[in-house]
């Protein structure tokens, strides 16, 4: 069964590079954007099926430009203080969960859970 191909956008390089570890222990493709012009990139370059975004990066708006681009992304979103508006927000916006940047089970779930879907395991 191939692996989905995780790619992750956080503000803190250390945060990003943490979850790229932990993440690459369950996948086998997972890529660091630096930017929000990067990200676009590497999901067009690595046909990537989930997105764990930091909303300091990536805007609301952005994040619902991608979920209309990218019919099988799976966007995780987070952010180090959010809100209950915030995550109301985001989903809205078409992401599938929203976690603390810092709460990787939340994450490594979300993203299983994600990839999963995308492989078409679940419903």
């Amino acid at each position: 069964m191939p692996s989905p191909t995780v790619i992750i956008a956080q503000s803190d390089p250390r945060t990003a590079q943490g979850l790229a570890k932990d993440l690459h222990a369950h996948f086998s493709k997972v890529a660091v954007a630096q930017s929000a012009e990067e990200l676009r990139t590497l999901l067009l370059r690595q046909e990537a099926q989930v997105a764990v975004l930091d909303l300091e990066i990536v805007q609301l708006e952005e994040v619902q430009k991608l979920t209309e681009t990218f019919d099988d992304l799976a966007i995780i979103c987070t952010h180090r203080s959010p809100d209950e508006r915030m995550w109301m927000a985001a989903l809205n916006a078409g992401a599938v969960e929203f976690c603390h940047p810092h709460d990787l089970h939340s994450i490594l779930r979300a993203t299983h859970a994600a990839a999963q879907r995308s492989l078409g395991l679940v419903a």
